[in-house]
């Protein structure tokens, strides 16, 4: 199968850009190499939203375009992730373990603590981001979005599925030594946009998804779907808040 084809089954996948029918594969794709290449989506989606709160800032306060630049990237595709983020929470929050609580989690309805999460999350994200000038958005957005999905990468590696089916089982088991190479590689090409920046985002991320695999092996026995979305949102909050704590 083409790199072409796969990257752009990522991108259909991981994210809602339109992809031209013609160039998605034919047969079903190999899921884990495209989670190897979201880093990529994750950097072109950083380059939207930032580079479309940079415009909004132009017009508006820059808190109101930071959140504006917060709903533009649920709507290019990180809901996807902060629903993870929102079921992991409830299951946390309902201090049940085993098998209850990974009812709870797979129960995809938001409940307070879920609720909680998501607006604490925003927040943070939001406030953050209006902590940088906004005439650098358009990078910080690349690298943190790329970073934010090499975490998950991470995750994948070293984790395994905790169920016997789920949307998340073909990415965990079919993620092995070469698909982590490659995703390194497609978040390394970020690097020359700012060196710096890519190494505090690189540091961090790669903490939180360690951290997070361990607590969702002892907790559920894995690392499903819904644990890959919690990583990446919140190294991305961590990668930002490393970033302004070091570059501030």
């Amino acid at each position: 199968m083409r790199f072409v084809e796969i990257l752009a089954a990522s991108f259909s996948f991981f994210s809602r850009i339109p992809v031209p029918a013609i160039l998605l594969p034919e047969g079903e794709p190999p899921y884990g190499m495209m989670l190897a290449l979201s880093p990529i989506v994750g950097g072109v989606l950083g380059a939207l939203w930032g580079g479309l709160g940079v415009l909004l800032s132009l017009k508006f306060a820059a808190l109101g375009a930071a959140w504006s630049s917060a709903l533009i990237y649920i709507l290019l595709g990180w809901g996807l992730h902060l629903d993870g983020l929102s079921d992991i929470a409830d299951g946390w929050g309902s201090g049940r373990s085993g098998s209850a609580l990974k009812e709870v989690i797979k129960d995809s309805s938001c409940g307070p603590y879920g609720a909680m999460a998501l607006i604490v999350a925003l927040g943070l994200w939001t406030s953050l981001l209006f902590a940088f000038p906004s005439w650098r958005w358009i990078t910080i957005g690349i690298i943190v979005g790329a970073s934010g999905r090499w975490a998950m990468c991470c995750a994948s590696f070293f984790g395994h599925y905790p169920w016997k089916n789920g949307m998340g089982l073909p990415f965990v088991e079919g993620f092995s030594v070469r698909e982590l190479a490659y995703s390194f590689v497609c978040f390394a090409i970020f690097f020359l946009i700012g060196p710096w920046l890519w190494i505090l985002s690189f540091l961090s991320t790669s903490i939180v998804s360690a951290l997070l695999t361990i607590w969702a092996h002892e907790k559920i026995g894995g690392v499903s779907g819904d644990v890959l979305g919690t990583i990446e949102v919140l190294a991305e909050l961590f990668a930002l808040a490393t970033i302004a704590l070091f570059t501030s």
